[in-house]
């Protein structure tokens, strides 16, 4: 089987500013195999509409996401509640944007690509690679 993956916001922003690691990274893997939940496009233009080069950043969001699959984070509103529930019963939990992106790669069967991995690997069956 292909590995899949989900792109975390903080490796999207690493890429649109040409982070060598990721770009390298994206470019052997293929963007055929890459995907963005649409929560990380929400994250991506309230960024931009808060950074001194507004303009410029929200060029390259929408050449992004003409580029890149996106995926809608409702298929993933059961996994959430349930990862939600499971951080909060242990006292473990994590912002409710990084939990709904996370279950969505887990839902999908995306391995999630973060650099948030101390967050991240709370949830249960998430898999992950750190590209930075």
């Amino acid at each position: 089987m292909i590995d899949r993956y989900l792109l975390d916001t903080n490796v999207v922003v690493d890429l649109l500013r040409n982070k060598d690691a990721v770009k390298s990274k994206l470019i052997k893997v293929g963007i055929d195999r890459i995907a963005i939940a649409d929560l990380t496009v929400y994250e991506l233009y309230c960024g931009a509409y808060i950074s001194a080069q507004k303009e410029s950043n929200l060029a390259l969001i929408n050449e992004l996401i003409q580029k890149i699959a996106i995926i809608p984070s409702s298929v993933a509103y059961d996994e959430a509640a349930f990862q939600k529930n499971t951080l909060k019963k242990r006292g473990e939990l994590i912002e409710d944007i990084d939990i709904m992106i996370g279950s969505t790669a887990i839902h999908e069967g995306r391995i999630l690509i973060t650099s948030n991995v101390a967050h991240m690997h709370r949830l249960n069956g998430i898999m992950l690679e750190d590209w930075s």
